[in-house]
């Protein structure tokens, strides 16, 4: 992507991951950067709002590094729907640029040391609306939704990119840990 704002955050992103290398460092540093990215939306494209019925959102890469680092994407969720809690196994930020969406955070209530279970409960909620910053750990999981009646943006700032790691997606009824699927992305056109 082109645009000279998320050519200046990748530069920003640079700078901080060459100086910083704990996650929680890292996010302090990133957060402000990301609510500014809110402030001034001329960047956002309309076939930002693109997405798959089937997905229940739509990802548009706006960058990432040749090793997958310093991924960039803003992803679209569909009214009444979502993804399913999963972790990500980097350092995450995401800001709200249109609309409102629910990031739910999961606390784990085992040790993680029977493979494939895993027994989660919700730990809290935040409605992530224009401007507002969450982010996650590496081994942090969450899920999110769009309760709204209209689709939601956000901009997603990642270490490496997710779908280059292996990573796991939960089901809390089932108490499953399996790994997280792939998702469908489309590299914004520059």
């Amino acid at each position: 992507m082109t645009d000279q704002a998320i050519t200046n955050l990748v530069a920003e992103l640079k700078t901080i991951t060459a100086e910083e290398t704990d996650p929680a460092a890292v996010i302090q540093r990133v957060k402000p950067l990301a609510a500014a990215m809110a402030e001034d939306t001329s960047w956002v494209r309309s076939e930002f709002y693109d997405a798959d019925p089937d997905q229940g959102f739509g990802i548009t890469i706006l960058n990432e590094g040749p090793g997958h680092e310093l991924l960039v994407e803003a992803i679209c969720w569909l009214p009444g729907l979502g993804v399913a809690p999963h972790d990500h196994q980097t350092w995450a930020v995401v800001v709200g640029i249109d609309g409102e969406e629910v990031n739910v955070d999961w606390q784990r209530r085992d040790d993680g040391s029977k493979p494939g279970f895993a027994d989660i409960e919700k730990a809290r909620e935040t409605r992530v609306s224009h401007g507002q910053v969450v982010s996650m750990l590496p081994d942090e999981i969450h899920s999110v939704y769009n309760d709204a009646d209209k689709p939601s943006l956000s901009l997603h700032i990642y270490g490496v990119a997710p779908a280059s790691l292996e990573r796991s997606e939960f089901d809390p009824i089932a108490q499953v840990q399996r790994p997280c699927p792939q998702r469908k992305r489309k590299t914004a056109e520059g």
